[in-house]
């Protein structure tokens, strides 16, 4: 009979793990100058592309255009070249085709000029446009020089020129919102938000040439008016800045919300690690937003809402709402849709209820507070919201009106009394304020403006203004990088284990080894090479017993597990029928199940899954985590997983998981599952799974 192995002696110390590769920064050098210049040179000017021109001149101290032949294009002054400027512009916008703007490129930068915005070099740039982008990407590394583009629309500002292709209209706001955005046309549908978001800049990154998103969340990270940063994304071309970015931006308590398109995989392996198969490369992706504090989100309309909670001025505090409707069926939709999103309307205090009944005798007295056709609207609704405020039991202020610049005049009369009562009731108390509606059409540019203007969110869609409310309550500023939590022993002795072993899964029990003397807790285990010795180990363990085949995956799947034994005979034959070398393992008794594992992504390095287990894993979701994991990171998985009875044993088995995946880059898969969770708060991992590259 094998008995188990002494593990201290099967892993012995084998020196200390290798340094970290140096990480890549964001660059903010030169963004300044792109997003509110002061004096800006515009090579190719003409009269087909008037909105660039118009653009470039809003707000500038000084604007010039290049061009050989003409003097002036819309407004804009022009000169033949950038030596007969009267100063040097802080930004060059090179809107020529690939056979100038090199040349164009180059007498900007020997005047001194170091920042550029390339809007065109894509698709109408034909076969000479990737040339075109390489010079311009040699010049600028030469000189140090930034450049937002190429084949992107621009960049623009409500308050500063703006490179920017396409129309920009006066409901275009100042505000505290950055949108960074690798589409165009993704970027232009926020300039045509009208006056509701405000902002501080939207940017349409496009090939990103020197200059990619994660340079431009970090200068948004570091601008004094943006609050919040919108990202829309397509790739992450240098993951280890963008991680750097988004840690800065939590750091400086900006909430960042992001889309990602590009996310379905239309292939998954056939993967040995149940994790293997339910963690791909999107989930590894919202590991990275999760462990930075950002709020991901599946579509755009999802993404402006929340953009619009979180920049209010006063975000929500809290999950209790005060609300008014209009109809009954608007309170009964608000009340259902709340319930989804972890929100809740509190009954009215007693002493609301009595002001509310002496001043609108017939209104209903229930959260939420329907007073449409019980008094005069304009007074009932400010009266509501008034007594709403003063109830000191609330902490968001929440009109379920249908706000829709369609409606008739009466009803806009009353709607803008709501929007006027919110704002000053959050003015007076410091509480979040918000009109929900059913409608999709905008509100009275007027009344959005005023709206916007005095703190007020004006939301679309009941269920995503509940679900925007509900995550904006519940964001949490980060302060400083996490630290990984100590391993129970150091990486280079689980590292030394795997010397000298080939490529591909490990034996159940080769590969539980590593995890148990990190501090994974496992039933008691004996390999045997016949039945006799199975019979022999099964003694040894204590009645009941499973036997199984020490393969390295999906035993249970394959008939390769005979469970709950307890005599010899049984022991004997399961032995000699699964045949060759076997496992014989304490049978742990039936309880709940969970699961903890690890991918090593490609682009991101070991991602981390954990959730409830058993042979029902891939059904559902994981929690998916990236590292360096920390204790309360993983206690919060696990309460997020609702296991919090068995924090400490599954904490200690998800940082033993850390521990074998950094112990070396040659473990590229791990998988506990089952961990069976007893209803004394201990738990057991009865199998597991190491895989092994080359």
């Amino acid at each position: 009979m094998t008995i188990e192995r002494d593990l201290a002696a099967a892993l012995p110390g084998a020196g200390a793990t290798a340094a970290p590769a140096d990480d890549e920064n964001p660059r903010l050098s030169g963004l300044r100058s792109i997003h509110v210049p002061e004096r800006v040179a515009l090579v190719g000017a003409s009269t087909r592309n008037l909105e660039l021109v118009e653009n470039v001149q809003r707000g500038a101290v000084a604007a010039h255009g290049i061009h050989p032949h003409r003097s002036e294009v819309a407004g804009l002054p022009c000169v033949d070249s950038f030596a007969q400027l009267p100063a040097v512009p802080d930004l060059a916008v090179l809107a020529v085709g690939p056979a100038h703007v090199a040349s164009a490129m180059r007498d900007a930068l020997a005047l001194g000029v170091r920042s550029f915005v390339v809007p065109g070099l894509g698709v109408e740039a034909g076969p000479d446009g990737p040339q075109a982008v390489g010079d311009l990407r040699q010049l600028a590394a030469e000189a140090g020089a930034a450049v937002l583009g190429a084949n992107c629309m621009g960049i623009a500002s409500p308050t500063a020129p703006s490179a920017w292709l396409g129309t920009i209209r006066p409901m275009f706001v100042p505000g505290p919102v950055a949108v960074v955005s690798q589409s165009g046309s993704i970027a232009d549908a926020f300039l045509a938000l009208g006056p509701r978001l405000g902002f501080t800049g939207v940017v349409s990154c496009g090939a990103e040439l020197n200059r990619d998103a994660a340079d431009w969340i970090a200068y948004f990270a570091e601008d004094p008016v943006t609050t919040v940063i919108g990202v829309f994304l397509e790739t992450v071309r240098r993951p280890a800045a963008f991680r750097q970015a988004l840690q800065r931006a939590a750091e400086a308590g900006k909430p960042v919300v992001c889309l990602k398109v590009g996310r379905s995989e239309q292939a998954r392996r056939a993967a040995l690690a149940h994790t293997g198969a339910v963690v791909g490369s999107h989930a590894a992706f919202g590991a990275v937003l999760r462990a930075h504090a950002v709020l991901q989100v599946d579509d755009l309309p999802e993404m402006i809402e929340l953009l619009g909670v979180l920049a209010a001025p006063r975000r929500p505090r809290g999950t209790a709402i005060g609300a008014v409707t209009e109809s009954g069926a608007e309170a009964a939709l608000l009340g259902d849709l709340a319930e989804r999103h972890g929100l809740h309307f509190p009954p009215l205090p007693e002493r609301t209820r009595a002001s509310l009944h002496e001043a609108i005798p017939l209104l209903p007295l229930s959260n939420p507070l329907d007073p449409w056709a019980v008094a005069e609207p304009v007074a009932a609704f400010t009266t509501a919201i008034t007594a709403l405020a003063d109830a000191d039991a609330y902490d968001v202020l929440l009109a379920q009106v249908d706000m829709s610049r369609y409606r008739g005049s009466t009803e806009q009369r009353w709607c803008t009394a709501v929007v006027h009562a919110l704002a000053e009731a959050g003015a007076r108390t410091g509480l979040f304020t918000a009109v929900s509606t059913v409608h999709t059409a905008d509100a009275p540019d007027e009344l959005a403006a005023f709206a916007t203007a005095s703190g007020v969110s004006l939301l679309k869609g009941v269920d995503t203004a509940l679900a925007a409310i509900s995550r904006a309550s519940r964001w949490q500023p980060m302060s400083g990088a996490p630290e990984a939590a100590q391993p129970a022993v150091p990486p280079g002795e689980l590292s030394a284990f795997l010397v000298g072993r080939p490529p591909g899964a490990l034996a159940e029990f080769d590969s539980a080894m590593p995890l148990e003397r990190a501090g994974l807790r496992f039933a008691g285990r004996l390999r045997a090479t016949s039945a006799d010795e199975a019979v022999a180990a099964a003694e040894q363990l204590g009645y009941p017993v499973v036997v199984k085949t020490d393969g390295p995956a999906h035993k249970a799947r394959e008939g390769g597990v005979v469970l709950g034994l307890n005599a010899a005979d049984a022991v004997r034959d399961a032995a000699a029928r699964l045949g060759g070398r076997v496992l014989v393992a304490e049978q742990v008794p039936a309880g709940l199940e969970a699961y903890c594992g690890m991918v090593r992504d490609t682009t991101w390095g070991p991602t981390y899954a954990f959730g409830r287990g058993g042979t029902d894993v891939e059904s559902y979701a994981p929690i998916t985590l990236l590292g360096p994991l920390t204790r309360p990171a993983v206690a919060a998985a696990v309460h997020e997983a609702g296991l919090d009875a068995w924090t400490q044993p599954l904490t200690a088995a998800l940082l033993a998981v850390q521990a074998v995946a950094l112990s070396s880059p040659r473990v590229l898969e791990i998988d506990v599952n089952p961990i069976i969770c007893a209803p004394d708060g201990t738990a057991h991992a009865v199998d597991a799974l190491v895989v092994l590259g080359p």
